[in-house]
């Protein structure tokens, strides 16, 4: 009797807490949108990413949210009953998000080349679609060192699963590793794991180079320099980040021919250039 009671309370418990929604499912798209929280009862949410509590902004029933810039929404609800549910939580976001760098090195018995198949955390998909979740992923492209790879997608968080590009997964020949947690940049290695200190043959050793789609000169200058870092090109670039030696993003935003990094320690850095097309240009500096 004692276990049917618990079994009940453990429903009922749990249908109460499934009854807050918050929607869409997707958590990107370019431009500003809605998020609705519904639930029989009021809802108590944040959108900063801290912890809801009954001193929290407040509604009956149902909460619009605008997601005109990233945001991270907690919310929980309260029935009639006093019952509260457990907190829910999800980040939304608008606009540009972060671009990851995967950076795999394969076994050299791997003939074929390697792919990455990228399920999505944050966002867990770029305008309502998530991609490259079927078999095998992403081919990826020689990064010109040694057995390494390399391809670029768009997330905050995600978890990869690097394989042998087989054209079934549930095959003999097929050699695929675990799901990995990756943010960001990510240097993997198939036999030592995670690479904190990659090889300094995977970044370009000049300060310009030749765009490969219309050999336009790329050049940034002053090198080494002080405050403001130019950039010297007629190619239309959509963003640009600023990488430490140990392939960090310290700084991302919208691109511009005029940077400023006085903010930064002296040292060896890399600004990544990203085109509407999803090209890369990644060019050396120093900061004096």
């Amino acid at each position: 009797m004692k276990k049917f009671l618990l079994f009940s309370s453990f429903f009922v418990s749990s249908l109460f807490f499934s009854q807050l929604t918050m929607s869409p499912f997707a958590s990107h798209y370019d431009n500003p949108y809605q998020v609705t929280i519904s639930g029989n009862g009021t809802i108590y949410y944040t959108t900063d990413g801290s912890t809801p509590t009954l001193s929290s902004s407040s509604a009956p029933n149902n909460v619009q949210i605008l997601i005109n810039q990233n945001k991270e929404i907690k919310a929980f609800l309260v029935d009639g009953q006093g019952n509260s549910s457990a907190i829910m939580s999800k980040k939304y976001y608008t606009g540009i998000i972060p671009s990851a760098a995967i950076y795999f090195k394969a076994p050299s018995t791997w003939t074929a080349g390697s792919c990455v198949m990228v399920d999505m955390v944050n966002p867990n998909a770029v305008n309502g679609f998530a991609m490259d979740t079927f078999w095998p992923g992403i081919t990826m492209q020689p990064a010109g060192c040694d057995s390494w790879y390399k391809t670029t997608r768009d997330f905050e968080n995600a978890n990869l699963r690097f394989n042998n590009c087989t054209l079934f997964e549930n095959i003999p020949q097929t050699i695929s590793t675990n799901l990995i947690p990756a943010g960001s940049t990510i240097y993997y290695d198939f036999t030592n794991g995670v690479i904190t200190t990659p090889p300094s043959c995977l970044f370009l050793e000049s300060h310009e180079t030749l765009s490969k789609n219309n050999n336009v000169l790329i050049k940034v200058y002053p090198n080494p320099v002080s405050d403001i870092l130019k950039v010297n090109t007629d190619r239309q670039f959509r963003e640009y980040e600023i990488i430490d030696i140990s392939g960090k993003v310290l700084l991302k935003d919208l691109f511009t021919k005029e940077i400023t990094i006085s903010h930064l320690i002296s040292g060896n850095y890399f600004l990544k250039l990203k085109d509407s097309k999803g090209d890369l240009v990644l060019l050396k500096f120093i900061k004096k």
